[in-house]
C-alpha cells in the first residue's frame, strides 16, 4: 500500500480495515530504542490530525469491540503508553492536551509511588482531562513464565489499585513485554479483563479476539508515522 493512498484515500470503515493501535513508551531525550523525542511525538501527532485521524478513548475502543460503534469518528486511532513513566505526563499528556487528543495508559502499579513514574495524583489529572487507564501489571513480570498464583497476584492486585486510585472499574491490561499464554488469557478473564493488548503487529478489528489485540509500536529509530502504520498495520 502506496504512502499516497494510506493518508489521502483511506475511505473504508473502521469495521472493515481496523483501528490502528499506536504503542509508545517513553518521551523524552533517553538513549534507547523505546524513547521517542517530544519532537517527533508532536509531529506524529500533527500528521495523524493532518491526514483525518482521530484519537479515541479506551472506552470507545472498546465499545467499538463490543460492536458498537456509535460515535465512533471516520478514522479513529487509539495512542497506547506502557509503564507509567513520569514524562508521560511531563511530556506526552501536555502534548496530547496542546492537539486536543487523548490517549491510554498503561500502569505499573506496583511502580506508581516510585520516582521517574507517574503518581496517584498525575494519573488523576490525566483522567480528569479525558486520558484512560488500564493495567501493565504490579511488577511488570513476563505473565507466561509465573505460576499461575503469581500471575493471578499480578492481574489483580493491579486492577485493585489502580479503581482505588481512579475510582472507576479497570477492564483492560497490557501484558507486559507482550508475554501471555492460554493460562494468562483465562487468568485475565477470571480476573475480570475483558480486552488485553499485545505486542503483536496489526489492527485491530471486530473480529479481533478481545484478549488478543494487536498494536502498531513507534520506536526511536522509526522514520515517520505514516511509514509505521503502512508497515505494520498488517502485522
Amino acid at each position: 500500500m502506496s504512502l499516497y493512498f494510506l493518508s489521502e484515500n483511506y475511505q473504508a470503515s473502521a469495521a472493515t480495515q481496523g483501528i490502528p493501535v499506536l504503542l509508545y513508551h517513553r518521551v523524552g531525550y533517553s538513549k534507547d530504542y523505546l524513547t521517542v523525542t517530544p519532537e517527533k511525538f508532536n509531529r506524529d501527532l500533527v500528521w495523524l490530525i493532518d491526514n483525518g485521524y482521530q484519537t479515541i478513548s479506551l472506552a470507545q475502543f472498546n465499545n467499538f469491540m463490543a460492536g458498537n460503534s456509535i460515535n465512533l469518528p471516520k478514522k479513529p486511532v487509539l495512542i497506547t503508553f506502557d509503564d507509567g513513566y513520569v514524562d508521560n505526563y511531563e511530556n506526552a499528556y501536555f502534548s496530547l492536551l496542546n492537539y486536543g487528543m487523548v490517549a491510554a495508559f498503561f500502569i505499573i502499579t506496583g511502580l506508581l509511588w516510585t520516582p521517574g513514574r507517574v503518581s496517584p495524583e498525575n494519573i488523576r489529572e490525566m483522567q480528569k482531562k479525558g486520558m484512560s487507564f488500564g493495567s501493565h501489571t504490579m511488577s511488570h513480570r513476563s505473565l507466561s513464565e509465573l505460576p499461575l498464583a503469581d500471575v493471578e497476584e499480578e492481574l489483580n492486585g493491579s486492577r485493585t489499585t489502580l479503581e482505588s486510585v481512579l475510582g472507576i472499574p479497570i477492564n483492560s491490561i497490557a501484558y507486559p513485554r507482550g508475554s501471555y499464554s492460554t493460562d494468562v488469557l483465562k487468568a485475565s478473564k477470571q480476573a475480570g479483563y475483558s480486552y488485553g493488548f499485545t505486542t503483536m503487529y496489526g489492527t485491530c478489528s471486530s473480529g479481533t479476539p478481545s484478549l488478543e489485540l494487536c498494536r502498531i509500536p513507534v520506536f526511536s529509530y522509526d522514520g515517520s508515522i505514516a511509514s509505521v502504520i503502512s508497515s505494520r498495520r498488517y502485522g
